[in-house]
């Protein structure tokens, strides 16, 4: 019985991320509002977080029930903070000389701070540490979220399209079912990377260096990416990220040298970053009117649903055959992820000779 609790909290989270993101998109556009949305959602996952932390800090019992409604509210809040930050980004990056992937890299250099931190701070045995960890890092989010400029001016946002007319569109289709594969894929690498390094006799200290190359890596794509979009489209770079990670999976089935192993950690900046970013573009060039966050809560509902799948399959997967064994079946997601946006490419490319579309 404690473990079907302890699965239900768990999965709140990722369930409540299926729902959120793309309901706060509709919001944003129907509303045309947008820092406001960011206000209430740092605002709530600080509020529900700093709750647990105080009903923890005097001894309040939760139960199973406190407990699981802890787990929605926050996530009903955290995870559409960073859909209307990328809303917030691809609209106003060109207005300031600067482009969505020098925005979009803050993100991840804040994924790689707290990752070196946490094992410093934050103490498995000290359940009170991480909720009051968690809420002084939202209140600095909440905080920042204050010092943006609600009225700035907006671009022509044109008549907004509904959720169903977006989910008609075959080629938004085909980019969430690329992202849905890619994400299942990708998601070995999250839940098994360090697992793996353990089970091949790697130092401990060699696996947090490990980390770090990737997510740096990561990083200097998102700052230096713009020549690259200016010259290549998007579903290209789409497809090309995705076959970088079938065939970063691939290597990591045969790779056992920890020194190999790192040589590799710069195609997470492929496997990831480059995917990201070419996914983001290619909504934002194609829905540039008031549909962009549904749009865009789309894509961060086809990442979560690839997140949950790939969360309930490589566990077992792993525990039966093996890492390499869980790397060749994220290799052939991938694979497909790849195969998909090329068939997206192609069907852009065919619409821009036709139309003269931009995407």
């Amino acid at each position: 019985m404690f473990g079907l609790k302890l699965g239900a909290i768990c999965a709140a989270g990722p369930a409540m991320g299926l729902l959120a993101p793309t309901l706060f998109g509709i919001a944003a556009d129907g509303l045309d509002i947008r820092v406001g949305l960011l206000q209430i959602a740092c605002g709530g996952a600080l509020f529900a977080f700093a709750s647990l932390a105080v009903a923890m800090g005097f001894g309040v019992p939760l139960g199973f029930g406190g407990l699981l409604f802890a787990a929605l509210a926050i996530a009903l809040f955290r995870t559409p903070m960073s859909l209307m930050a990328d809303v917030l980004a691809l609209e106003r990056a060109p207005r300031t000389g600067t482009t969505y992937g020098r925005f979009r890299l803050w993100g991840s250099v804040g994924f790689l701070t707290a990752t070196l931190l946490a094992g410093l701070w934050v103490d498995p045995r000290g359940a009170l540490v991480f909720p009051i960890v968690c809420s002084s890092a939202l209140a600095l989010g909440f905080v920042s979220s204050l010092a943006l400029p609600r009225h700035a001016e907006l671009p022509d946002r044109g008549d907004g399209e509904g959720l169903a007319r977006l989910l008609r569109d075959g080629p938004l289709r085909m980019l969430l079912v690329a992202t849905f594969l890619g994400q299942c894929g990708h998601v070995a690498y999250d839940m098994g990377f360090s697992i793996y390094l353990f089970d091949l006799g790697v130092p401990r200290g060699w696996v947090g260096v490990a980390w770090a190359l990737g997510t740096g890596s990561e990083v200097l794509l998102m700052a230096w990416s713009a020549p690259v979009f200016r010259r290549f489209a998007d579903p290209s770079l789409l497809a090309f990220g995705l076959a970088a990670g079938a065939a970063r999976w691939v290597l990591l089935t045969v790779v056992r040298s920890p020194g190999l192993i790192l040589l590799l950690q710069p195609l997470h900046a492929l496997s990831f970053g480059l995917v990201w970013l070419a996914a983001v573009s290619y909504t934002a060039r194609r829905y540039p009117s008031r549909s962009l966050a549904t749009a865009q809560g789309l894509f961060v509902t086809a990442v979560g649903t690839g997140s949950i799948t790939g969360m309930l399959l490589w566990g077992p997967v792993y525990q039966r055959g093996g890492g390499s064994f869980m790397f060749a079946g994220a290799a052939c997601f991938s694979a497909c992820a790849a195969v998909v946006a090329v068939a997206l490419d192609r069907k852009t490319r065919a619409e821009k000779a036709a139309y003269g579309t931009t995407t």
